[in-house]
């Protein structure tokens, strides 16, 4: 069933990871989908993450059944973001679905330091790369998706957020980025709603994303089963687009394995994720 056929979505960083599988859960539902990011060839990237790039995203997405779109751009860079809405009004006259997804704080999660360690000694660039690209980029392109969308009527917003925003998570920088994050969508709903515009965080699961699948290999402990693949958010953010009643759920801290409970989603390993609500939240 193709339901999202005609619908016109961005979902930023989507090379790899839950960006790429957001996309394609879109893509399977048939929506025209531009995928954003920097990488366009992964040659010179680690092994694991071979044939990870925008145009790969764009031809799975097709493959799935929708139309995939790669545009390279640098969400730190204002006028690349600019270039970018410009060309999908040129080329779609509309965008229907807009997921935040690009997050710069991925430069440093595999660092010694992202972990147990003090913020007074970790580098400023921690700080800054989650705000520039995270929580500004989020800003900023939705400051650019809201005057289509309100125009129109109607739209989804979607920023990729987690549990971090609840609680300590890692490190100061992160958690402070995902609450800010959350308080974002939850006051861009507020000005929205009278648009007919809806706005949410969405919080994923542990996810068996290129990294973890690596990872997995070295220590046999980690249980990939229980985990999300990033397909099943797309999944669930299809869904959330479909959803009669979603002005509902407007401003609203969402958890992807509990919309897959609501909508009746299975993963494409035909598992059905367990919400971690009880033990992060």
């Amino acid at each position: 069933m193709k339901a999202l056929l005609g619908k016109i979505a961005l979902v930023t960083g989507a090379s790899r990871g839950v960006g790429k599988g957001i996309a394609k859960g879109l893509g399977e539902a048939g929506a025209t989908v531009y995928i954003t990011g920097r990488t366009e060839n992964s040659a010179g990237l680690p092994e694991f993450l071979q044939g990870s790039s925008i145009h790969q995203t764009a031809d799975e997405v097709t493959q799935l059944g929708g139309k995939g779109i790669a545009y390279k751009c640098d969400h730190a860079r204002d006028e690349e973001v600019d270039a970018l809405f410009q060309r999908i009004i040129q080329e779609q006259g509309k965008l229907d679905i807009l997921v935040n997804n690009a997050w710069g704080g991925s430069l440093h999660a595999t660092k010694p330091y992202f972990f147990n360690t003090p913020f007074w000694e970790q580098p400023m660039a921690l700080w800054d790369d989650n705000y520039l690209v995270g929580l500004r980029s989020d800003y900023y392109a939705s400051k650019l998706a809201a005057p289509i969308m309100v125009k129109q009527k109607n739209g989804l917003i979607v920023n990729i957020s987690y549990y971090g925003g609840r609680h300590y998570f890692n490190n100061v920088a992160y958690g402070v980025s995902k609450a800010a994050i959350d308080r974002l969508s939850s006051d861009m709903a507020h000005e929205l709603e009278p648009h007919g515009v809806t706005a949410v965080s969405l919080y994923p699961g542990q996810v068996s994303t290129e990294g973890m699948l690596a990872y997995a290999k070295m220590d046999p402990s980690v249980d990939l089963h229980k985990m999300e693949t990033p397909q099943f958010i797309g999944r669930c953010v299809a869904a959330l687009a479909l959803d009669e009643r979603l002005v509902e759920k407007n401003g609203q801290i969402l958890i992807s394995a509990e919309l897959g409970e609501t909508y009746g989603i299975s993963d494409v390993n035909g598992n059905h994720p367990q919400s971690q609500r009880a033990d992060l939240w």
